[in-house]
């Protein structure tokens, strides 16, 4: 089955640029955990902030963004 792609089921919506696309994402940094366990960014998981209109990078359980401190998405 390696290498065969007559089984392999296609998303066609996986390739569709979203309303945004025409810009680049803003980054709006990562959280004082994050930074801490690793500063390097690895690892870290994006976070999309509605107030901020950008995405914040932290561990997989922080929910607050840390420019605003909103914690709704």
């Amino acid at each position: 089955m390696a290498g065969s792609d007559d089984n392999l089921l296609r998303f066609p919506q996986s390739r569709v640029r979203g309303p945004g696309a025409r810009r680049p994402v803003k980054v709006i940094g990562m959280t004082k955990l994050a930074e801490t366990i690793n500063p390097s960014g690895n690892g870290a998981m994006g976070h999309w902030c509605s107030r901020c209109k950008g995405v914040w990078f932290g561990c997989g359980g922080e929910t607050e963004c840390p420019a605003c401190g909103n914690r709704h998405g």
